[in-house]
This record gives C-alpha cells, structure tokens and sequence, in this order.
C-alpha cells in the first residue's frame, strides 16, 4: 500500500495541535509553530527573535524563558460560564452557576488579577490565611466576590477571617473537623457566618489525583464527623448559616461520567442535610476535578460533557427523591481548567548526543562479523512478535554487559548494537503486527537514541513530571512540515537522572504512522510511547521546544534544584488594536537569590545560573 506523503496536517495530528487545550496553537506552510490570539498569528520564531532584541544584554536574559498569555485564563473562564449555561438550558436547570477560582493552582499577581478581569462575579478560595491575605488584598475594592476559606484553621486564621468580616468581605468558612466546628460556634455569630460544610466524598472516581476522595481523604468530614457537627451546629444555633457543601472528587478527573455519580452523592447528601434542619442550605460546591486535555486524546466536548454530566447527576437523584428540595446553586472551583493553558515554557535545544556510534564503521574481529550475520538473518526469517523478542533479547545479552576488553571492542559492541535495532525497527515495521507490546522485553524497541540538552530544569520548570508523572506535551518549534525523522528525548542541565521528557503521547490513528527511522509516531487507540518527534536533527541545534499548559502548579511548586531557579517571564498580549505586544516581566533568577535562600548571604553574584546560548 502506498502511504501518502507527509503534510503539516498530519504534524498536528501527531502533536495534537490546533484542537481541545492545544487550540491556541498551530503550523504555517513552512512548519513553524505559531500562536493564535484573536486575529493574529504570531510564530514562536517572532517571540524568540522579539525578546532576544528587546532583552539579549539584559542581566538575566537567558535562551529559554517563561511565556505567559493572561489572555487565555479570560477564554478558559468565559468558556466555563457559557458550558454551564448551556447546560442550564438544555436540561432546564434553575439553579445558578457560580465559579470560584482557588488561588492555590497559581498565586501569580498576573494569573489572579486576570481572573478578576474576566469575570466581576468570579470568586475566589483561599487554603490557608496567607493566601486570605492575598485575596483580601486583591480585592479590597470588590469585596462582593464570593470567597471560600478552606484548609486547617487555628484561631489566627479564624481571627483573620473575622477582620474580613468586619470590613465587608463576603466569606464563607468551611468546616473539616468538629474541631473546626467548635471553633467557629465559640468565635463568631451565628447571624453573620455562612458555613461550608466539606465532605468526603465516599466514592471513586478515575483521574490523577482520585486518591484524595474516600474514607481515608485527608479533606473533610467523615460521615460520622458530620453528623456529630450537625448536631453541633443546631444546638448553638448556626444551622441556619450553613449555606454550601462542599465535596472534591480529585484533579484531573479523566472519567467523565464519573460526575454524574458524583453529582447524585453530593445532591443525596444535600437533600438529608436540609431534611435534617439545614434549611438554608442551598448550593453544592463540586470543588475541582475538570480536567485539562494534556494529551490531545479527549473529545473537543470535555468540559460540556463534565457540566452535563453534574447537572445531570443533580436532577436524577432529586427526581429520585420526589423532587422534595429546590435545584441548588452549583459552585465549581476548576483551578487546572482556568490557569494551565496560560503558561508555556520556551526552552533552546544546545546539542544533541546520541547514543549508538553514528555511521558504518569497520569490525576489528571477524567473529563479530559473523555474530552480526547471524543475528540480521534471524531477524529477516522472524515471523512473530515473540520470535522478534527473543531474537532482541539474545543479541543485548549476548553483546551487552561490561568488559574488560578495551575501548574498541566495547565501541564495535555499541556499533552493532545499534545497526541490529534499527533493522529490528524496520522489520516489525514491514511484519505490521496487530500489537508490538511485550513485557519480556530487554530493551525497549522504540527507546530514543538520541539526547537534546534543553536550557531548562525539569524541576523548576515542570516539577509535576516528577511529583506525579503528570504528562505535559513536548512539541518542536520548527521543521514541522517535514515527516519526522526519527525521535528524541528531551533532558534538562541538572545533575538528576530524572531531568527529562522522553514520554510521548501516540494519537489515535487507524494505521500506525512511522518516522522516517521506523519509530510509531501514532497508534491505533492511542498509546503513551517513548520519545519526542522531531522533523532534521541537524536543525535541532539551537532550535527550540515548547511545554505548553504549565500554567497550573507549577508556579506553586517549582524546585530550584542544582540552583536553578526561575527562567525569565515574558508575557504576551494582544493590545486594543489587535496588535500583539511582548514584555519582559522579570529576568531569569539570580544566583545570588538562590544561594542567599539556602543560607549564603555575603556571596555576591547577579549572573542567572542557565547556560549561555
């Protein structure tokens, strides 16, 4: 069958680029990355060419560099307001949708004053009482936003939430713990508190962080707590102030049908609350759990299906229920959703190394010749996959190991190593197996063999990868009209074995589709891989990378490992007259930042630590 050539449309597809959470990006002609905002194109070359002009003498000015677009937290925002209402209105919902914004995905001033911008109802959640005294003094001149005070809370922070109070701001204290329940009915009136009730939800769901629900969730009341803190409050007379409850299925929920089920406790638990006295109860807060698209798999309608699915979830079981309460308020406290496109990190490729001897090269020892040709005519008879693997194994024990034989013979070794794999790749390639997946395998098959330095620290810059294997996609900044020649793995310039990316999400494909080195660069279903396609490696050589939707987190929990600190912060906007504009926020860290936070306050160095370009 003859395959048709490759085309920039085929490069999105790889890439998953220019749908879902990618779809502010796309590919010129020429295969150049670019950004969409509004009506402008604007290529990464451009930004990268712009801020070296503007900033290259700069102290702290360093090839790679934070790109930051407030613009899209406005789009994520306005998005999730007009989902919701869409789901109100296709299943005749009346209740209201209220969004809250926890500013512990990323406390940034630009990230949380551009939530404020884009909605004059948008609320705001605080988890401990430093982050209250930053939303308090965000909004001193709005204190109609909704606030919600979650997380532990010891006299100073119920002080604190006090003072709020006092100046009119609109707060709602949850409650985690009878602890916290004593508290607040010996510290405030009853008349004046709007209480939030947080609940553990006693059901799994599937999705990155699911473990925070259940029985054994660090958050909220155990159903026991709850009644005993029902009890409480009716007896001091603050049933009356319980306004919400509040119930977190996890982060990054990838089972969307999991909401309905959700949405069915939470409302169950509603209707007994209000039946059992709470009458005033009369919103449910669903917490976070929308999840963000890292992988270009989901369908473009996410975020609908998660709103349908709440609502849905809500009407079932009050319809179970006779419809004895009124639909609530739904409050909806998407962090990841709202902030993670916001943010991208633009990062120089300073060199590649491979690691295979490139070229033929000449046999010192005929009987490697001759084990070679053994091993290629096995490979060239094999018929299955378990043929293949054994023929794999047995040539990596067979040349693999240490040895004691010298320089040359552990280089003519890695030479027919290398030679052996490629022939391998070539042949599944030619056999077109219906699964090329074995647990017996020494050595991946399609493991990379070649290594991109990268101007960047995965652990300042992505440190989820790391904590958590969150996957974030890789993507190159040009070259990307040409069919992939092979794949790479991406690794930072700290001294940890876990500095890199090499992992790669494969996109759903009928056929596979191979590099030019006979790597699958897709996969029917759609599959994590190895390895990161990129179109000429000679051109990736001071060429660039983007990890885009690195807005969520990662700020908030960035590591300066090896002393690498923050990489510059550039932002981009469109002005009011539909040009784009760059500006340089801040330089990349400086050293002597860095040293002087591990204790060292008399060295005295303002060079930032990346490498020169």
């Amino acid at each position: 069958m003859i395959e048709h050539p490759w085309s920039v449309d085929k490069s999105k597809t790889v890439f998953g680029i220019d749908r879902n959470d990618l779809h502010f990006l796309d590919i010129t002609d020429n295969g150049d990355l670019y950004i969409k905002l509004g009506d402008q194109r604007i290529t990464l070359q451009d930004v990268i060419d712009t801020v070296k002009s503007m900033n290259g003498n700069q102290v702290g000015y360093t090839s790679s560099f934070t790109l930051r677009i407030p613009q899209l937290i406005t789009y994520q925002i306005k998005k999730i307001r007009t989902t919701f209402d869409l789901a109100f209105k296709e299943l005749a919902y009346s209740g209201e949708f209220i969004g809250i914004y926890p500013v512990k995905v990323n406390q940034r001033s630009d990230f949380v004053t551009a939530v404020l911008r884009s909605d004059f109802e948008y609320g705001l959640e605080a988890g401990t009482k430093a982050e209250l005294q930053l939303i308090k003094a965000v909004t001193k001149h709005e204190k109609h936003r909704h606030i919600i005070c979650n997380g532990a809370k010891d006299p100073e922070y119920l002080r604190l939430i006090q003072e709020c109070l006092d100046d009119g701001y609109d707060i709602a204290i949850s409650i985690e713990s009878i602890h916290e329940a004593q508290l607040v009915t010996k510290y405030f009136k009853a008349e004046n508190t709007n209480l939030v009730l947080r609940i553990k939800p006693y059901l799994s769901v599937e999705g990155h962080w699911s473990h925070s629900t259940g029985r054994d969730s660090k958050f909220g009341l155990s159903i026991h707590d709850l009644y005993n803190v029902v009890d409480l409050l009716k007896q001091t007379g603050f049933a009356g102030s319980v306004r919400t409850i509040l119930g977190h299925a996890g982060s990054q929920i990838t089972n969307i049908e999991a909401f309905t089920r959700f949405g069915r406790f939470m409302t169950k638990i509603y209707s007994e609350l209000r039946e059992m006295g709470l009458s005033r109860l009369d919103a449910i807060d669903f917490g976070g759990g929308l999840a963000i698209d890292y992988k270009s798999a989901y369908p473009p309608d996410l975020m609908l299906q998660y709103a349908r699915n709440i609502v849905s979830g809500i009407k079932e079981q009050l319809k179970e229920d006779h419809n004895r309460q009124p639909e609530p308020n739904i409050m909806i406290e998407s962090g990841r959703g709202v902030t993670a496109l916001a943010a991208l990190i633009v990062v120089q490729a300073l060199e590649v190394r491979s690691v295979f001897p490139t070229g033929s090269g000449r046999y010192e020892t005929e009987s490697t010749l001759e084990k070679e040709r053994e091993y290629l005519d096995r490979i060239d008879k094999a018929t299955s996959l378990d043929h293949m693997v054994d023929i794999w194994n047995d040539f990596h024990e067979y040349f693999g190991g240490m040895t004691l034989a010298g320089l040359g013979f552990i280089f003519e070794k890695e030479m027919v190593i290398g030679n052996l794999e490629r022939t391998v790749r070539s042949r599944l390639r030619e056999m077109k197996l219906d699964s090329y997946h074995s647990d017996r395998l020494a050595r991946s098959f399609w493991y990379p063999e070649h290594i991109v330095i990268g101007n960047f620290s995965v652990f300042n810059s992505i440190a989820d990868y790391v904590l958590v294997q969150q996957h974030f996609p890789v993507i190159p900044t040009r070259d990307l009209q040409k069919h992939p020649q092979t794949t790479v793995r991406l690794v930072d310039i700290t001294c940890d074995s876990d500095g890199e990316i090499s992992n790669f999400y494969m996109q759903n494909t009928e056929k596979i589709w191979f590099s030019e080195d006979n790597r699958p660069l897709t996969m029917p279903g759609g599959k994590m891989g190895e390895g990161i396609p990129i179109g000429v490696l000679e051109n990736i050589p001071s060429s660039y990378f983007i990890l885009p939707l690195v807005g969520a987190y990662q700020d908030a929990i960035e590591m300066d490992h090896n002393l690498l600190g923050d990489l510059p912060d550039v932002e981009l906007r469109l002005q009011e007259d539909n040009t784009w504009k760059i500006s340089w926020i801040t330089g990349a860290e400086p050293i002597e930042n860095l040293l002087r936070d591990a204790g060292y306050a008399d060295i005295d160095i303002d060079e930032d630590p990346y490498m020169s370009s």
